[in-house]
């Protein structure tokens, strides 16, 4: 929603931060009086210097709960922060259900938990097709393809071995 910078009650404002600057604003605005949130949750780490631990769920982005008229040089011109999110003169802001959602789905955790992560199938291990038009079928890992998460299978099928690709999540170990 967009709200106009001289409201005079609090609402939950977007704040653009830096790069990798989120935590710190958080840190800054809760300082500063200044109600702040970073929603985080968990992500599989895709390399071995990816982030361990939980991660932004918005990069770059922080809520700062405040009313603008009373509180916009506080938020605005906080260090590490790139300014408010505008359109227009207006600014933008979230609606308080979304937040009271977000930190519900948090609960004592403190991070979000998107789903279970799948583990990447190893090379050779035996798997069982469980969806899709190869149900039933099981087969070997032959390669995960992760721009598509996808799995190279060999099979036997009618007295020959073939090599197919399914979808991932359409597999379970054996």
């Amino acid at each position: 929603m967009l709200i106009d910078p001289q409201e005079t009650r609090a609402v939950w404002l977007l704040l653009r931060t830096k790069s990798k600057q989120e935590r710190a604003v958080g840190e800054t605005l809760t300082a500063r009086g200044v109600e702040a949130y970073v929603p985080r949750v968990i992500e599989p780490r895709w390399h071995a210097r990816a982030p361990v631990g939980p991660v932004p769920l918005f990069p770059s982005y922080v809520f700062a709960r405040c009313a603008p008229r009373e509180r916009f040089a506080a938020v605005h011109y906080c260090p590490g922060a790139a300014g408010l999110v505008r359109f227009g003169d207006a600014l933008a802001a979230i609606e308080d259900e979304i937040i009271v959602s977000l930190k519900e789905r948090e609960g004592e955790r403190g991070y979000l938990v998107i789903g279970e992560v799948r583990r990447e199938p190893k090379k050779g291990s035996r798997v069982r097709v469980v969806k899709g038009p190869l149900a039933g079928f099981e087969g070997i890992v032959e390669r995960y393809l992760p721009a598509s998460d996808r799995v190279r299978l060999l099979l036997a099928l009618v007295r020959t071995v073939k090599s197919v690709e399914v979808d991932a999540g359409h597999i379970q170990p054996l």
